[in-house]
């Protein structure tokens, strides 16, 4: 099993209804100064995303056999404290707006204690708003969220 394959069998809604996906920071993703270059940020929101939308039963596969696709319009990200190679972090996932034909999701990307420490606070390293939209794949037009997937987005929501 790969690293990837582990985290994602790692991912769980815990109890204060908040989707935590795991990851381990790669070589690959820290630039000169040693920390992680900021596009990895994104790309872990996504893969976040990706984890908490098939845990809600509308992953990318679900949602597209219904005929549609859901595309970011907007994002934003702060930056908080570095991430190094080799350390372990986790993105917690929460639903902060359900819309007609829109939501948004939060993330916070935290440094975690890693398995050969003990004790010590998880340490917040970015926060991230995205909003998507869904749309129709035939024709790329917007369109309403399909029911299942907006009763499923107001359940986690509260």
């Amino acid at each position: 099993m790969t690293a990837n394959h582990d985290s994602q069998a790692r991912a769980a809604m815990n109890s204060e209804n908040e989707f935590r996906h795991p990851l381990d920071v790669r070589f690959f993703e820290v630039d000169s100064l040693g920390v992680v270059f900021n596009m990895w940020y994104l790309g872990w929101c996504d893969e976040a995303m990706s984890a908490f939308m098939e845990s809600i039963g509308y992953g990318y596969k679900a949602l597209r056999a219904q005929g549609y696709d859901a595309v970011l319009r907007k994002a934003e990200l702060e930056w908080l404290d570095s991430l190094q190679a080799f350390q372990q972090a986790e993105v917690a996932v929460r639903v902060d707006h359900v819309g007609t034909t829109s939501f948004r999701l939060r993330y916070d990307i935290e440094r975690v204690p890693g398995a050969s420490q003990t004790g010590g606070e998880p340490t917040l390293c970015a926060q991230v708003a995205i909003t998507y939209v869904c749309v129709e794949i035939d024709g790329r037009k917007r369109a309403r969220l399909p029911l299942g997937l907006r009763a499923a987005l107001v359940q986690d929501h509260t």
